[in-house]
């Protein structure tokens, strides 16, 4: 296991549990965190992983899932049962949907499938451990610029593109951090799924429940749930793993340009508007909120899509804007925004719908703000 650069080293000692029955992965782990400066402790098993954790109560615990003597699910079922809130990551070489489900409904913070990319890793350990610390004291501005640099890391770094269709994104958090999350997911060659969310609140504690927001979509999305099988299977998570007032908003859909199809499901997400080359405005259909009601059903809905035709999926941020009045930019804005910016590319198209925003609040976001354009191509 070759070395990584991790995001940040921490000035602390801060321990990681490592609980893992492959020796060489064991070790490769331990050697790396070690290098950046962790404390690391170690058990090959689950059962002397379970009492490792409750006697040393480290920063963080990475989970094998299929360990002997105690699996890696029933020993972060346990913990949670103790009280010990220490986050978990799930490490595993296990492809299966329900399995991952599984895990977070037991308490996991996030999923790294073997074989995994240490850079990543080590990525996801520094966010973690970075938002965790955050509920210990106030955060100095050094630190909240690393948590933001982090959080933009879990975002798409370079946008998938489809045969016949351009997408664009644009990301803005009100503060350093935020609860808005949007991800590009490139299925197959010919299919991507694209997501937006909106979690309660602002500010850090919206940024985690973000982050596991995302790690469950990417799970999902990987073993090819259908639109509103993912909706609710990241309802059932929420309603386990979040705290009572905490909900998200969420719009999942998979697009199929050869087909001219998609297929998707509005998870009480602000409805996404479409744009017909002949310039006639939809917006689509809106359920229920994730995170509310555990056994919620979604449905699966489907439009067709034709060349010429455009998606905006956005943000509460987008139309609850204010200019310095107190006017909320609105619905009839945005429609306005898209008509006269759809003539270009998918960038011409998001960029124009942020420049009307910013020109009528004067540059001023009070929210976070994050919006996904969408347009078919000429064949």
């Amino acid at each position: 296991m070759q070395r990584a650069a991790a995001p940040r080293r921490f000035t602390a000692m801060t321990r990681i549990a490592i609980i893992e029955d492959d020796p060489a992965i064991l070790r490769g782990l331990a050697d790396n965190l070690r290098h950046e400066s962790y404390d690391v402790l170690t058990a090959l098993d689950g059962a002397d992983g379970y009492r490792l954790v409750c006697e040393s109560r480290p920063d963080l615990v990475i989970l094998d899932l299929m360990l002997p003597r105690l699996g890696g699910h029933e020993v972060c079922r346990r913990l949670r049962e103790e009280g010990i809130g220490t986050p978990v990551i799930m490490l595993t070489a296990d492809n299966q949907e329900a399995s991952r489900v599984k895990g977070f409904e037991a308490g996991a913070d996030d999923y790294v499938r073997k074989p995994f990319s240490l850079r990543e890793l080590l990525a996801r350990i520094a966010a973690i451990l970075r938002r965790s610390q955050q509920f210990g004291g106030a955060a100095n501005p050094n630190e909240l610029a690393e948590a933001r640099r982090i959080q933009r890391g879990l975002m798409p770094e370079k946008i998938p593109q489809g045969p016949c269709l351009e997408i664009a994104a644009v990301w803005r958090p009100a503060g350093v951090v935020g609860g808005d999350y949007f991800d590009v997911i490139k299925l197959d060659d010919n299919t991507i799924a694209v997501c937006i969310a909106d979690v309660s609140g602002k500010g850090l504690p919206a940024a985690m429940i973000m982050s596991n927001v995302q790690a469950a979509v990417r799970a999902l999305a990987s073993d090819g749930a259908s639109p509103a099988r993912l909706c609710e299977k990241v309802n059932q998570m929420m309603c386990v793993n979040t705290p009572g007032n905490a909900f998200v908003s969420m719009f999942y859909a998979v697009i199929d340009p050869a087909s001219q199809r998609l297929l998707y499901c509005n998870a009480g997400h602000n409805p996404p508007l479409t744009v017909s080359s002949g310039g006639a405005i939809r917006a689509l259909d809106c359920g229920g909120i994730l995170g509310v009601f555990r056994d919620w059903r979604y449905d699966d809905l489907e439009i067709p899509i034709e060349s010429g035709d455009c998606i905006v999926l956005y943000t509460d941020g987008v139309t609850e804007a204010r200019s310095s009045a107190g006017e909320e930019f609105g619905s009839q804005r945005l429609a306005d925004a898209l008509l006269q910016s759809r003539s270009g590319c998918a960038v011409d198209l998001a960029d124009g719908v942020v420049e009307a925003v910013r020109s009528f609040t004067g540059g001023v976001f009070h929210d976070d703000l994050t919006l996904i354009a969408l347009c078919a191509t000429r064949r």
